[in-house]
Parts: C-alpha cells; sequence; structure tokens
C-alpha cells in the first residue's frame, strides 16, 4: 500500500459581484447586504487541494500541471474578469465567498474526483477565507461538502 498524502496548489483570478436576492426589494436588499449591493470586485486566491496515494515512480499524489490545467481551464477561464452574478452557477444564489467556493467544488469534483478533491478555499480578501471539504463527519472521504468560514474582524 502506497502512502498518502495531499497536494494543494495555488491560483488566482479577479471577479466582480454583487449581494443582491432577486426576490427581495431595494430596501430589504439594502437592509440585509448595506454597501454590499453595489457592483464590486475582489482579487481572490483559490487553493485546491488533492489527496490520494503517492504515486511510488512519480513521488507524487497528482500530476501538478495536470492538476492547473484542470483548475485553469475550469475555474479561472471561467471566472477571471468575469461578472459572478452572470454566471449561471450563481442563479438563485447570492455570490457570496461561500457560494464561489461552493461552485469551485461543483466544477472541479467532476473533473478531480469527489474522492480525489480534498478541499477547496477561497480567499476573497487576507482576512476571510471560506474552506469546502469533501468529507462527512466521520472523516472518511465522499462527494458530501463540509464548509467552513473563517475571517478577521476589520
Amino acid at each position: 500500500m502506497s502512502p498518502h498524502a495531499s497536494s494543494t496548489r495555488r491560483f488566482g483570478f479577479s471577479a466582480g459581484h454583487r449581494y443582491r436576492v432577486e426576490a427581495w426589494t431595494p430596501a430589504e436588499n439594502e437592509r440585509v447586504f448595506g454597501r454590499l449591493t453595489v457592483p464590486h470586485g475582489h482579487n481572490y486566491t483559490l487553493d485546491v487541494t488533492v489527496r490520494g496515494p503517492i504515486d511510488p515512480q512519480t513521488g507524487m499524489v497528482i500530476d501538478l500541471a495536470e492538476l492547473k490545467r484542470i483548475v485553469t481551464e475550469t475555474v479561472v477561464e471561467r471566472f477571471d474578469h468575469a461578472d459572478l452574478n452572470a454566471d449561471p452557477l450563481f442563479r438563485g444564489r447570492v455570490p457570496t465567498t461561500e457560494n464561489v467556493a461552493i461552485a469551485v467544488w461543483e466544477l472541479l469534483a467532476p473533473k478531480l474526483g469527489a474522492d480525489r478533491l480534498a478541499q477547496v478555499r477561497v480567499w476573497e480578501d487576507p482576512t476571510l477565507y471560506v474552506d469546502v471539504r469533501g468529507e462527512p463527519p466521520g472523516g472518511e472521504p465522499s462527494g458530501d461538502m463540509a464548509v467552513d468560514v473563517r475571517g478577521e474582524p476589520q
């Protein structure tokens, strides 16, 4: 049996969005989201972690060039310099950092395998990130997601 490990690769993309629930009045959106109802953007950082056995010949969990290609084609090219509100993935979803992380997971899990995709971490800025992990409470890998939000008060 080969030893197992996790490998993480970092990516970046810049995207715009605004917080707005279609079914709400402008006043209700303003009350709940404040200034976030105005279009604005972020320079997101994306950390993608894959897990699995270390290949005894290559010494890698995954070919990092292949991981880079998959994430770039699937996520970065789609979201970089895009209006997230216009993307079909955000129909009926406010493009919060939590929902961006879930969308990234939904895009990558079919390409990498939900059993190999260990975590997606989306940094909105240096003080806020969201993790989406593919493990249930028991700790065994699965297609289920767990979402964790971390940030510092500003």
